[in-house]
């Protein structure tokens, strides 16, 4: 979710009911949805795979006596070019507007790229006093079961953002290490290496010699070594031999 969609989600909590909490769905009765689709690229707009789903989100809305307002559909925007789902923020913002009170998915898939990144819509639907009703798998926020589903995809959600975070935080670290490093002490244990040592056996020198680590420690180790280098994590099944603890 981006700059845009997190204003969006500000607004929506700003809209809140006395006491901060937000009314409950609009009655089915009248009921005026939006639909949404998103696609990988432009091409894809005539597949007919989404012609299938626009074709089941028109018949449902027909069958529940809904109107649908509009069949709204993003193209996934190239990496960096620009906000990645215009259409869904357009959605949302209408939603906030009183245009329509529900957003009709054909997929749960389709309203965002990955799972990190579904809480923050929920959560703005739901704080623009709507709902999200997806065909496959059946799920709508709009009834006890769905708002407890619901509830549960979010907090889903905010796990896997934390877990990215923390995974992109380790990342730089590492590669902070690694160029923090004097440049002589890596070009030795870059000769080490080649001279056929194991990591083991170069932290066994380093440390014999006090060599102190990048961090400031006095004990090297073979994974601050790998830090180092620059190196990637082996696979578990060949760490033992990666090591040293085992004989080639």
């Amino acid at each position: 979710m981006d700059a845009k969609q997190g204003a969006l989600l500000a607004r929506g909590h700003a809209t809140a009911g006395p006491g901060g909490t937000v009314p409950g769905p609009a009655s089915d009765a009248r009921l005026v949805a939006l639909g949404y689709l998103r696609v990988r690229a432009l091409a894809e707009i005539a597949h007919p795979h989404l012609a299938r789903q626009a074709d089941a989100i028109d018949e449902f809305c027909r069958h529940k006596g809904w109107h649908l307002l509009a069949l709204l559909r993003d193209v996934e925007a190239g990496h960096g070019s620009g906000p990645g789902q215009p259409a869904l923020i357009n959605a949302i913002e209408r939603l906030r507007g009183g245009e329509a009170s529900c957003l009709v998915v054909a997929e749960l898939t389709q309203l965002c790229p990955s799972v990190a990144e579904l809480g923050g819509v929920l959560d703005a639907v739901e704080h623009a006093d709507a709902r999200v009703v997806s065909l496959e798998p059946p799920f709508d926020t709009g009834t006890p079961i769905g708002r407890t589903l619901g509830r549960m995809l979010t907090s889903v959600s905010g796990w896997e953002r934390a877990r990215r975070a923390e995974m992109t935080a380790a990342a730089r670290s590492k590669v902070a290490i690694a160029h923090a490093i004097p440049s002589d002490l890596k070009l030795r244990i870059v000769r080490m290496r080649s001279a056929g040592m194991t990591l083991q056996a170069i932290v066994d020198q380093l440390n014999e010699e006090g060599v102190p680590t990048v961090r400031g420690g006095a004990r090297w180790r073979p994974s601050s070594v790998q830090v180092a280098l620059g190196y990637k994590r082996p696979r578990p099944w060949t760490q033992a031999v990666e090591d040293g603890s085992t004989a080639p």
